[in-house]
């Protein structure tokens, strides 16, 4: 082979990559793909309570702002507080920007727990859309247990109610019990928060170690108003502008090392209700999707709707979560590995005969 004929094969392959990596004419765009389908909301828990209640509210204004103005189904998927949704998506569904997800927030820190995680993601290689709202969880009991103040929890035992053995609804009491010594014992299987709430009225339970303010707050105001339960403390890296004189459980810690395992453990509240799309989704198809949820947290009539319920939106973009799990895990390993020591410890667990575990608020 000469030369001249060497060099004009080499600029024939370097002309045709050069060609590959650029759009042409008839590439697809976002609005091409979208247009006339249908993107499916996956909700991994049971309808009606606050992450379902949240993610139906932006779906019914999320389509008209993503290009090609698709139609958007929620379809509910409950188990383990959306860990089998998540891992559902992460590994099954098709990656083409028709198929998100709604977890409960504490899915994406499961794979913390190292060999004991169920998760089958990555949640740093998931692309996040975006949150409708910061949370902040409370933890409630009723009036008949006597308890009056957070501290008395480190003498008498309250039962709680939980979802699917993994959910932060479980994990979270425990985590408490196990790094600041509070008498919670928990009772799993209650598919979602409206039966968590039936049991703690009918007395089956004494409270929730966690109860998302966003959803108490529209739904259930009157029960801590009328003195009939009583919030103990609240959960999150920040206090809630409505409960400045309910105590930070980060503010009671007693040493730097929990103080930082519990900031980890409630950096999921900052999430709020977490949205995302599979790993392997084309990005131009993701910048899409991110753009149209930003710009559906301004909508006015989404606004409206939202304020009309009592429900709060203080968004969180796809690009802040990213930025979060990357920091995240990032935390040194052995508080990560002594934290989750105590998610895993769970004492006197008792789970419902029978029952599907999943669900949350």
């Amino acid at each position: 082979m000469n030369n001249k004929f060497q060099a004009m094969v080499a600029g024939s392959v370097i002309a045709a990559a050069i060609t590959a990596t650029q759009p042409t004419a008839t590439a697809q765009t976002p609005a091409d793909f979208y247009r006339g389908k249908t993107v499916t909301i996956y909700v991994g828990l049971s309808p009606g309570g606050g992450y379902d209640t949240n993610a139906r509210l932006a779906g019914r204004h999320f389509g008209k702002y993503i290009p090609g103005n698709p139609a958007i189904l929620i379809r509910n998927m409950p188990g383990a507080g959306g860990l089998v949704m998540t891992n559902h998506l992460a590994n099954v569904a098709p990656r083409d920007g028709l198929h998100l997800g709604a977890p409960q927030r504490g899915v994406p820190f499961e794979p913390l727990l190292g060999n004991d995680s169920k998760a089958k993601f990555d949640p740093r290689l998931l692309n996040w859309i975006g949150s409708i709202n910061a949370d902040t969880s409370v933890t409630i009991v009723h009036r008949r247990t006597g308890i009056k103040t957070w501290s008395d929890l480190r003498n008498r035992e309250v039962i709680i109610a939980g979802t699917g053995v993994g959910t932060e609804s479980v994990v979270v009491p425990y985590v408490l019990r196990n790094l600041m010594g509070l008498k919670f014992k928990v009772i799993a299987g209650f598919p979602g928060g409206s039966e968590m709430n039936l049991s703690m009225v009918r007395g089956e339970v004494d409270g929730r170690g966690t109860f998302s303010w966003t959803s108490l707050k529209p739904h259930y105001k009157d029960w801590v108003e009328s003195g009939d339960f009583l919030v103990l403390f609240q959960m999150g890296l920040r206090k809630h502008p409505d409960l400045k004189d309910v105590p930070l459980i980060t503010d009671l810690a007693e040493t730097e090392d929990i103080k930082r395992m519990l900031r980890v453990q409630f950096t999921a509240f900052e999430l709020g209700r977490p949205l995302f799309a599979p790993e392997g989704v084309p990005p131009d198809r993701v910048i899409a999707l991110r753009q149209a949820f930003d710009d559906t947290m301004k909508d006015k009539d989404l606004l409206a709707e939202a304020e009309k319920g009592g429900m709060e939106v203080n968004p969180m973009s796809g690009l802040e979560m990213q930025d979060i799990f990357k920091d995240l895990y990032a935390t040194p390993k052995e508080l990560i590995a002594r934290l989750g020591a105590a998610s895993v410890e769970k004492p006197d667990l008792k789970v419902l005969e029978g029952a599907k575990t999943g669900g949350g608020e």
